[in-house]
């Protein structure tokens, strides 16, 4: 359905797309809050606007800690891997022209994917670039002692100026050495697994991995995104989560963003009496952020063979998730209209985001605490 014209069009119509007095206040409200953390920490986009501000209160500049220990938990149909394959083409498409307070100008960046599991049915290419898929660094590597000496040896390599996303897709996959020599022992005898693989690799990571890691990551330009699987907690009770991921108290201790994704929706269309599935709706909870205000969620379209739609993320976020009648720029149409013309014209799709912003400032600045600071009290 095509936009029921007005006096204006949508390019002409400058005035509103801006953000209004109060909400450019509110947004001045909002950063003078986490102006100490500006200070201390710096964001890679994840391609989602909503999720950017769930993650950091970000929308544009926003998105997961540079330079920390991000995790992202979910099933296996959740959309783990290609929110970090989303979020790993934004930052090698950009970040050598991001200027950075806290690191050296970026002259050489690095990917590196360690896909564990051995599967990536993703058309990456096809998806991101030759330019990305050629230039980051695809292994495997399954053994958890190597993945580590790999981690750490990678991080020793960074020079000045030197930038690195790794990614660690999954940590489930990796298996202690010895472990590993444990089965094939099992295997060779007919002897039946005992099970302790849990516990062994919940030691390696808990009481040397993570450990050296931080003060190694400390003054180097090195971000580490480490998926996890779910797994059923069976000593979760009745009040308890029914879902818990591996690597043990470390991952609660050690990162400073964790996003659990749902699988909430499947997008579905039908041709000829044949309905297909084409996308799925992803809701993303941050359980923990070091970094800004935790416990906030965002919903994350992905589409088979195209990744995270972000304009209809934010065009759901205003409008809901339903395609229906809007008004936008002083025009009604169609979200699905608003979603095509932000893909097709840059100023829309960043008014769109600028539009997303202020709705999440307007919100947060109406949920904060209207409580007197206790420095004014102390200071009287």
């Amino acid at each position: 359905m095509a936009p029921k014209k007005k006096d204006k069009s949508l390019a002409q119509n400058t005035e509103s797309t801006g953000l209004s007095e109060l909400a450019g206040q509110i947004k001045d409200n909002i950063d003078a809050a986490v102006e100490v953390r500006e200070e201390r920490v710096e964001f890679i986009s994840t391609g989602c606007i909503p999720f950017n501000l769930a993650l950091s209160q970000k929308g544009k500049n926003g998105g997961i800690a540079r330079g920390r220990i991000i995790n992202f938990v979910g099933d296996g149909s959740s959309g783990k891997t290609l929110n970090a394959l989303e979020t790993a083409a934004w930052y090698w498409y950009n970040i050598l022209k991001v200027k950075s307070n806290l690191y050296p100008d970026t002259k050489k960046r690095r990917v590196r994917y360690n896909n564990g599991e051995g599967v990536m049915d993703f058309p990456v290419a096809e998806m991101y670039g030759d330019d990305f898929y050629d230039g980051a660094e695809w292994i495997q590597i399954n053994e958890a002692e190597a993945w580590g000496l790999d981690v750490q040896r990678s991080i020793n390599e960074l020079k000045k100026g030197e930038s690195m996303l790794y990614i660690c897709d999954s940590l489930d996959s990796l298996i202690p050495q010895a472990s590993k020599e444990r089965i094939e022992k099992q295997i060779k005898n007919g002897g039946k697994r005992d099970g302790t693989y849990g516990l062994e690799a919940q030691k390696y990571f808990s009481t040397e991995f993570f450990n050296d890691l931080c003060d190694r990551m400390t003054g180097k330009d090195f971000t580490l995104l480490i998926i996890s699987q779910v797994r059923e907690n069976l000593s979760a009770g009745i009040f308890g989560k029914k879902y818990r991921r591996n690597g043990g108290k470390a991952l609660d201790f050690y990162t400073h963003q964790v996003a659990w994704l749902y699988s909430r929706e499947k997008f579905k269309k039908t041709f000829k009496g044949n309905e297909r599935i084409y996308g799925v709706s992803t809701l993303a909870k941050v359980e923990r952020n070091k970094t800004a205000l935790p416990y906030r969620e965002a919903e994350i379209p992905i589409m088979f063979d195209f990744g995270v739609d972000n304009n209809l993320a934010c065009a759901s976020f205003l409008f809901g998730a339903k395609d229906k009648e809007i008004e936008w720029e002083g025009e009604t149409m169609k979200k699905s209209d608003l979603v095509e013309l932000a893909d097709n014209d840059e100023f829309v799709e960043s008014k769109l985001a600028e539009a997303v912003e202020q709705e999440w400032f307007y919100i947060e600045d109406n949920v904060r605490s209207r409580k007197p600071s206790k420095a004014a009290k102390y200071m009287k």
